[in-house]
C-alpha cells in the first residue's frame, strides 16, 4: 500500500453537537495509529513533496509517548500467592483460595492465552481487587471512601449483597479515577448500601478502557496494566532450591521463571513482572517451610532500554535516581532465568495501596517498527 498525504490540517471531530445533532457516530473514540505518531521536518530537504517518488526519504521526531501506569499497588505480601508449606518436587504448592484486600491477590480469574486465543481459568490476577462500600441506584453505582481498598476500573465485576450476577463496571461519571465517587454499571438498576467487591477476572477487555457505544476502540488502562515480580521466602532450616513460576503477562502472554529458593529464613525476589499466577511448582524436596508472595518490583507495560525513557512518579514524588530501574531484557529467546523482557521498576520505599505509582514512557524511534521493540522479545 502507498503511502497517503494530506496538505491538511486534519480535524477528527467526531460527531456534530451544536444544536441540532444532525449525525451521530457510535464508534466514537480515540484515533489509533500503528508505529506511533511523529512530527514532520518542514524544512528542505527533509519535508515531503507532493508527488515524490515511491521510497523518497521524508524526515520527522518521534513523539511517541504515553502514561502506561497510574495505580496505587496493594501491599506486597511473602505469602500472598501460596501459604508457607513443605515442599515436594514436582507438586504444585496450594495457592490461595480467597482474594485478599491487603495484597489485592484475586482468585478463580482468567485470562485469553496470547499464542492461541483460548481461555485459561483458575488462575491468581495480581492487583485486581477491590472493595468498597456502595449503593447502586438507576445502574449508577455510588462508591464511598469507606473502608476502600483498590483501584475500581472498567470491565471489573462486581458482587456483594443485593449485587446481580454479571455486574460490570461501564464507565466513570465522577470523583478520583478509580477511587470514590460515581459509575454506571450494567446489571443492576438498585442495591442499597452494601460491601461490594470487584474483580477483574481476567481478559484483555477488563484491562482496557472501551470507547464508543458499541465498544469498538480500547485503550490499555494505566489503572489496571500492574504487573509484579514473585517471591519466594525460606524457613530457618530451609535446603534451599529451584521453584518454577508459570502464568501469563499483563498482554495473556505464556511465561514462566525459575527462582532459586533460599536456604534460610529469608526472601528472594524474582526478576519478571507476572499478571496471573498458574501455577508454583518446586523442583526439589525439602520437608521445610516454603511461602510463595508478591514484591515492589512492577513490570513496564512497554519496553524499556534506559532509564532515560521513562518518567516515574511515585507517592506525589518524581523518580531522578536510576535505582531499582532494570532495563528490558533483549536477548532473544528469553530464557527461565533471564530478567524481564520490557524492563522492570523496583520501589524504593514500601508500597501500601494509598501511594499511586505512575510510569510515562517514550519509545525509541528504533523500537516502532517492530512488536519486540514495543514490547519485547518472546517470553520464556
Amino acid at each position: 500500500m502507498s503511502i497517503s498525504a494530506l496538505s491538511g490540517p486534519v480535524i477528527a471531530f467526531g460527531q456534530n453537537t451544536i444544536g441540532t445533532v444532525t449525525d451521530y457516530n457510535p464508534d466514537l473514540g480515540p484515533s489509533l495509529f500503528w508505529g506511533g505518531v511523529g512530527r514532520i521536518d518542514p524544512r528542505f530537504p527533509f519535508n515531503y513533496i507532493p508527488g515524490q517518488a515511491s521510497g523518497a526519504a521524508t524526515f520527522g521526531f518521534a513523539t511517541s509517548d504515553c502514561q502506561t501506569i497510574s495505580y496505587a499497588p496493594y501491599t506486597l505480601g511473602n505469602a500472598a500467592l501460596a501459604a508457607a508449606a513443605n515442599v515436594v518436587s514436582g507438586t504444585a504448592m496450594t495457592l490461595v483460595s480467597s482474594n485478599s484486600t491487603s495484597t489485592g491477590v484475586s482468585t478463580g480469574a482468567s485470562c485469553i492465552n496470547f499464542n492461541t486465543g483460548a481461555t485459561v481459568t483458575g488462575l491468581l490476577l495480581l492487583d485486581g481487587f477491590t472493595s468498597f462500600t456502595g449503593v447502586v441506584a438507576s445502574n449508577v453505582l455510588t462508591v464511598s471512601s469507606s473502608s476502600f481498598y483498590g483501584t475500581v476500573t472498567v470491565g471489573m465485576t462486581l458482587s456483594g449483597t443485593g449485587v446481580a450476577t454479571g455486574t460490570t463496571v461501564v464507565n466513570q461519571l465522577t470523583g478520583a479515577p478509580g477511587g470514590a465517587g460515581t459509575y454506571t454499571v450494567t446489571g443492576n438498576a438498585t442495591v442499597a448500601s452494601a460491601t461490594i467487591t470487584g474483580q477483574a477476572t481476567g481478559g484483555p477487555t477488563q484491562l482496557a478502557q472501551p470507547f464508543g457505544q458499541p465498544s469498538t476502540i480500547y485503550l490499555w488502562n494505566p489503572q489496571a496494566m500492574v504487573g509484579r515480580a514473585v517471591s519466594i521466602t525460606g524457613s530457618a532450616s530451609a535446603s534451599g532450591g529451584n521453584f518454577l513460576i508459570s502464568g501469563y503477562d499483563i498482554y495473556g502472554v505464556p511465561m514462566s521463571e525459575v527462582i532459586a529458593g533460599p536456604a534460610s529464613n529469608t526472601t528472594v525476589n524474582g526478576k519478571k513482572a507476572f499478571k496471573y499466577i498458574a501455577s508454583v511448582v518446586p523442583q526439589f524436596t525439602n520437608a521445610q517451610n516454603y511461602s510463595a508472595g508478591t514484591t515492589d518490583i512492577f513490570g513496564f507495560p512497554l519496553r524499556s532500554d534506559f532509564f532515560s525513557d521513562v518518567a516515574i512518579n511515585y507517592n506525589a514524588a518524581a523518580i531522578t535516581a536510576n535505582t531499582g530501574f532494570v532495563a528490558a531484557v533483549t536477548t532473544s529467546p528469553a530464557t527461565t532465568t533471564t530478567g524481564d523482557v520490557r524492563g522492570t521498576y523496583a520501589l524504593q520505599s514500601a508500597s501500601d495501596a494509598s501511594k499511586r505509582l505512575a510510569v510515562r514512557q517514550f519509545i525509541l524511534p528504533a523500537n516502532m517498527g517492530t512488536s519486540a521493540g514495543l514490547f519485547g522479545v518472546t517470553q520464556a
